[in-house]
Parts: C-alpha cells; sequence; structure tokens
C-alpha cells in the first residue's frame, strides 16, 4: 500500500483551512483523513486541525490487528464524535470560535477493504479496473436538490450555493456519520479531497491524472489543476494505491 498526501492554498484564500493526515498503522493498515474547516479565518483553521488531531489519535491508538468491520466503524465513530464534541464545545465557549465546524472524510484502509467515516462534502472516489466512481454522497443542498431530481449534477456545478453542507462536525452538539464499507483489489486507487478539486475538476480529468502518474505525482497534478481552473478554494489531495 502506498498513500500520499498534499495541500494547497489555492489562488485566491488568504488561509489553507484544510487538513490531512495520512499514515500507515499496526500490520501495514492505511489511514487517510481530510478535513475542510469553515466558521471565519480563525474558526475554520481550529476546527479543521482539532478534527484532524482528535480523529487521528482516536485512530490510531484504537487500530489493532484482527479487528472486525463493526469494531471498525465503532472506532470511526468514537473518532469523529469526539472531535465532534471537542469542537461544538469549543464554539460554545469562546466568542471567537462560534460557529466552527469542519467535514471530516476519515477512511481505515486493509488490503481487502476501506472502511469510511464521512460528514461534509469532501469526497472519497474510487478507480477500480479502469473504472472512476464517486462513492461518498455529499452532505450538502445542491445534492438534494439532485436527488429529487430538480438540479443536474452539471448546473450544481454553477450555483452560488453549492458550497453548503447540510452536515458538519462541530456545529451542533450531535453529529451523523455515514460509514460505508468499500471492497478493494490489488491495483485499485482511491482518492479522497476537498471541494477545492471536486468543485473545479471534471471527474474525466481526475480520473486521468488519477489513472495516469505515480500517487506522488498525482497529488501535484491535481492540485495544479484545480489551481488552473481559478483555485478559488483550498485544496485537499491523498492518494491511495492498493
Amino acid at each position: 500500500m502506498k498513500i500520499a498526501g498534499k495541500t494547497d492554498i489555492g489562488m485566491v484564500r488568504e488561509t489553507n483551512q484544510d487538513a490531512f493526515r495520512i499514515a500507515v498503522l499496526a500490520d501495514g493498515i492505511g489511514f487517510a483523513l481530510v478535513c475542510d474547516g469553515m466558521g471565519g479565518v480563525k474558526g475554520g483553521d481550529e476546527a479543521s486541525a482539532s478534527a484532524k488531531r482528535i480523529i487521528t489519535s482516536i485512530v490510531r491508538e484504537g487500530v489493532k490487528e484482527d479487528m472486525t468491520d463493526d469494531e471498525l466503524h465503532d472506532l470511526l465513530l468514537r473518532a469523529i464524535y469526539e472531535a465532534n464534541r471537542y469542537i461544538y464545545t469549543q464554539s460554545q465557549q469562546n466568542p471567537g470560535l462560534t460557529g466552527m465546524g469542519t467535514t471530516a472524510l476519515a477512511a481505515i484502509i486493509t488490503p481487502k477493504c476501506a472502511y469510511i467515516g464521512h460528514v461534509g462534502d469532501s469526497r472519497l472516489y474510487q478507480l477500480h479496473a479502469g473504472q472512476f466512481y464517486q462513492v461518498t454522497r455529499d452532505h450538502s443542498r445542491v445534492q438534494e436538490l439532485i436527488d429529487m431530481g430538480q438540479i443536474t449534477p452539471e448546473e450544481a456545478r454553477l450555483r452560488p450555493d453549492r458550497n453548503i453542507i447540510t452536515r458538519a462536525v462541530g456545529i451542533a452538539a450531535d453529529v451523523d456519520v455515514d460509514l460505508l464499507d468499500l471492497q478493494l483489489t490489488h491495483g485499485d486507487r482511491l482518492l479522497l479531497c476537498t471541494d477545492g478539486l471536486s468543485g473545479l475538476c471534471t471527474d474525466r480529468e481526475m480520473s486521468e491524472i488519477l489513472s495516469s502518474h505515480p500517487i506522488e505525482e498525482v497529488t501535484e497534478q491535481l492540485i495544479a489543476a484545480a489551481n488552473r481552473r481559478g483555485g478559488y478554494d483550498n485544496i485537499t489531495v491523498v492518494v491511495i494505491e492498493n
């Protein structure tokens, strides 16, 4: 298993409120986390950094060999719940941090399966047997409109409210977390990213880059592609090769 990650401030923002962590844990198990903070200059940075620290620490300490699917799901839930509790408490106790929150996309990866916990609109894609799939479903206003058949995915890219999310870590006392299992085979590649990438680059463009370069170059190429299209947001990319 190979893992590479990179974050970039983009071409417009003055600060980078994204955060990510990659690691290889016990017995060759991989871990990847992408967070996209929100809530003002200070709040967004604080939220994403706190989520990164807390989720990584709990997963790193909790992962053991031969864990069951349910145990891995419970570990992801516990990590994201604790990050939510901490960030929400901080936002209530510090007026300058009111309303802060972050997306969270966490994955524990074994050779045969990726276990995913997901809140917000950071995305996970899979490249399998030459086919490129979006695995996660955005928790966003435009995704709800797509689901109701009121707009198309292409129209969603052009809407001014496309960045409004309906779930985030830390904005309320409780948070709903989507849990997914993704079967893997040798040679599969996974892409985790913030909307600074997925909001600017098409699936075709991301797929072509993901399938055509070593993973370290993929991170560079994807960020460069988003910046060529304006780089309107921070851009974070993690790539895993199974």
